[in-house]
């Protein structure tokens, strides 16, 4: 069985589709995910939806960018799965980070398609876009050779 999940902005349910059909909606409260309404889903399959929708990138990706710069990096909003607002703290040297950023993040997105990202200083005085995809190797680094 294929289903479709669709969620029209990140503060509504979800809509769970099987053949152009709505099946239910679901949203996650607390560490749980809920039907909130249609036909009702087996317990093991609504908690399977919800663990694929946990497990993807655009719900990872803020928090591993936020780590990755925690002096850095004040907030992150999630526009869409292709379109992230990062805004800077103050005392940030932002053109340094623009070239930071560039580097090191193609190798932390695992989507297939190209993400916007659309960089603010503290103050929203300075900005940046850059639209950056999945690199195909980890990383520039070369392997540990192990004797």
């Amino acid at each position: 069985m294929h289903f479709q999940l669709i969620q029209l902005s990140r503060e509504e349910p979800w809509t769970v589709f099987y053949c152009d059909h709505v099946l239910a909606g679901i949203i996650k409260e607390g560490k749980e995910w809920k039907q909130l309404s249609g036909e009702v889903l087996p317990e093991e399959l609504l908690q399977n939806i919800g663990l694929f929708i946990d497990r993807q990138q655009y719900r990872k990706l803020p928090d591993e960018l936020k780590w990755r710069w925690p002096k850095l990096i004040e907030e992150i909003i999630v526009n869409s799965d292709s379109e992230y607002m990062v805004i800077c703290k103050p005392f940030v040297n932002f053109r340094s980070f623009e070239k930071m950023f560039e580097k090191f993040v193609p190798a932390m997105i695992k989507d297939e398609w190209a993400i916007n990202f659309k960089v603010y200083s503290h103050d929203f005085e300075e900005d940046f876009l850059k639209q950056l995809s999945r690199k195909d190797e980890k990383s520039g680094y070369q392997p540990i050779q192990k004797w």
